[in-house]
């Protein structure tokens, strides 16, 4: 190709040609990958006894620490194409009140003012549906059972919404704003707020009473 023409002709055919290879080979393959990935988690999350939810619940928050949480939302917006409904982000959500509960009971009972202070705000801002503060700023940082504490509260409330059947009808709110995505039906929208105030206090007791750590509960010295 003379060069007075590649810079015009070269990118207009690599694209061309992309644009073609999406369109015919790469899409269909992707869309049979992504119903089958919306089968799967379905078959998943409606396993009895709320298993499914349970090993979800668990293992969302795990997802976040490394940021592969983001690959969620493709699947959330599959089932809501395919189903109009999304269960996967009604069980995930768990973990934000299991977090915020544990950022809560950590300010509550420390006696250093550093911890209450960034505890206390860490927690707020999960409630407002940014994660990471009290994830890497108290559950993280302060050893294994703050962490055990929060995987334990958000599997559990995995696993009881999973068995009751609760999933949302959208996507993208947490926390105090997620009940907006069950408003369309009232069993949903009482039972989703009632699981998530229990989870949010039995992970709240249990980082209460067993998982604050020691040198926290030392006051600090003038």
């Amino acid at each position: 190709m003379p060069q007075a023409l590649d810079m015009m002709f070269s990118p207009f055919v690599v694209i061309a040609v992309m644009l073609i290879t999406a369109l015919l080979i790469l899409g269909p393959i992707l869309h049979l990958v992504e119903n089958g990935l919306v089968y799967v988690v379905e078959a998943f999350i409606h396993v009895p006894f709320g298993i499914g939810g349970l090993v979800i619940g668990f293992i969302y928050p795990l997802a976040v620490m490394t940021g592969m949480h983001h690959l969620f939302i493709t699947i959330e917006t599959a089932l809501l194409g395919s189903t109009g409904f999304n269960p996967l982000i009604t069980i995930c959500a768990m973990y934000g009140f299991a977090n915020a509960a544990v950022c809560f009971a950590i300010s509550t009972r420390a006696k250093k003012s550093h911890v209450k202070v960034i505890g206390t705000s860490a927690g707020v801002t999960q409630l407002l549906g940014v994660s990471e503060p009290g994830l890497f700023g108290i559950t993280l940082r302060y050893g294994t059972r703050p962490l055990a504490a929060m995987l334990a509260g958000s599997a559990i409330g995995g696993a009881v919404l999973s068995m009751l059947g609760i999933q949302a009808n959208s996507y993208g709110l947490a926390v105090i704003l997620s009940p907006l995505m069950y408003i369309y039906d009232p069993y949903q929208l009482i039972t989703y707020i009632a699981v998530g105030v229990l989870t949010f206090i039995l992970t709240f007791i249990i980082t209460y009473l067993f998982a604050v750590p020691k040198e926290l509960l030392v006051p600090d010295t003038e």
